[in-house]
């Protein structure tokens, strides 16, 4: 028996969604009128502000800090007109999303919103303004509203790539329409063939799909245009990692903390190779590191529980689940994995059937929980109910060796003589079934 899905990655795509590679443009020529009060240093001082919150690529979680600090001292000297208030406060909800202070954050994706609902003329939408409200409504949440002003920025102007991007993004993180997302990232490439963010993003949308080798075609071009970009090397590990060569994916992984040695989504991912290599120490040491730079990963928690159950650690895992759980309540996985640590520990079974009864209601679906279920009613001396849950996951997948095998206990416990063809079929698909059992008091 074990923990489900094994570990999970940060998947490049959600970076980009929202941090990623999209451009700001150039800065306003000029200022707004300062008050008579105000000195020429104090209007200079703003100016830089700005231009440190405002200027290149949107804020990554490298300089989000600093980003969000120049963004906040541009805005309160109250010195700034009105769109350059709008780009400030979307800058900075970009800027605290990658600090994780999403309640702030959310905050400023409102500000923004509104302001460019004041900004942009419904009889004549400006191209650009509207792709910034479409990202402020993105990372909002407000799906559909940003979709149809990715289309209208690109109505406006049929040759802005950032809004062609911007719409892939979306269709490929929100909606999973990865053909869609293709088109659109294809045309970005047309208008911009070195557009880097295109490159990993349909990479990715490829990897998706599991055309492994175009995506690795275009992570390759765009590690070859920008080395220098960590997230880059992040994107094509993963699909090194999903065509198998772990020791590729590694060493993307690696290069992309030598470029920064405090980027926390490579060590999450870096310690995936790590237990997928049998080494759930080495992964446990490096998702250590990671929570000591963002205490507010879910995934970090959620693999570090992962890796402390492969050592048998199961209090730690439960505890790490729990922290995954309370930054993230909706992470079916962990309330899983934590009724499974639960069961195996025999710490508080009644706790286990509670953590199950959520996993099922956000994923409803996974078969993985179905057999954690089966388990936990096994230790709770109720083979008929454990039948039930073994019987739905096998109505889905009759090879499963796990919820066979389970079945087959179930059975023997009932009476029922026909268990001990339940568990010789198991067998036949796993010859180690019966160990994942019986190492957790279950034969």
């Amino acid at each position: 028996m074990s923990a489900s899905n094994k570990f999970l990655v940060f998947a490049v795509v959600f970076l980009v969604a929202v941090i990623g590679y999209l451009a700001v443009d150039h800065l306003s020529p000029t200022s707004a009128p300062a008050p008579a009060t105000d000195t020429a240093t104090d209007e200079a001082a703003t100016r830089q502000a700005y231009t440190e919150c405002v200027s290149g690529l949107f804020p990554t979680q490298a300089d989000a800090q600093t980003r969000a600090a120049a963004c906040s001292k541009a805005l309160q000297s109250r010195q700034l007109k009105p769109d350059e208030i709008a780009l400030a406060r979307l800058t900075r909800g970009i800027a605290r999303t990658a600090s994780g202070d999403k309640v702030l954050a959310g905050e400023d994706y409102i500000e923004a919103v509104q302001r460019y609902d004041r900004l942009i003329d419904p009889n004549n939408p400006e191209s650009l303004a509207l792709y910034r409200r479409a990202v402020s409504l993105d990372a909002s949440g407000q799906t559909d509203k940003a979709m149809e002003d990715y289309s209208a920025a690109i109505k406006a102007d049929p040759k802005s790539a950032l809004a062609f991007l911007g719409r892939g993004v979306l269709l490929a993180v929100r909606k999973r329409a990865y053909d869609r997302a293709i088109e659109d990232f294809d045309k970005v490439l047309v208008i911009e063939p070195d557009n880097v963010g295109a490159l990993v993003s349909r990479g990715d949308g490829f990897g998706q799909l599991g055309e492994l080798g175009r995506a690795m075609a275009d992570l390759n071009r765009a590690v070859a245009l920008a080395p220098d970009k960590p997230t880059v090397l992040l994107a094509r590990g993963q699909i090194e990692s999903r065509r198998g060569n772990l020791a590729g994916a590694a060493r993307d992984y690696e290069a992309a903390l030598k470029l920064d040695p405090r980027y926390a989504d490579a060590m999450i991912n870096l310690a995936a190779i790590r237990s997928m290599q049998g080494q759930s120490s080495a992964a446990v040491a490096l998702l250590d590191q990671a929570i000591a730079i963002d205490r507010r990963s879910p995934l970090a928690f959620y693999n570090r529980g992962y890796a402390e159950f492969a050592l048998k650690q199961y209090d730690k895992a439960i505890v790490d689940y729990s922290s995954a759980i309370e930054i993230e309540p909706r992470m079916g996985l962990a309330y899983n994995n934590r009724a499974l640590s639960r069961a195996i520990a025999g710490s508080d079974l009644v706790a286990a059937l509670a953590d199950s009864d959520q996993a099922l209601k956000l994923l409803p679906l996974n078969l993985e929980v179905r057999d954690t279920r089966g388990f936990i009613y096994l230790k709770l001396g109720d083979p008929a109910l454990a039948l039930n849950e073994y019987n739905t996951a096998l109505t889905i997948d009759p090879n499963r060796a796990l919820s066979l095998y389970g079945r087959g206990l179930a059975r023997i416990r009932m009476g029922d003589a026909a268990g001990k063809g339940d568990q010789e079929a198991a067998l036949t698909i796993n010859p180690e079934v019966a160990d994942d059992f019986a190492i957790y008091g279950l034969k």
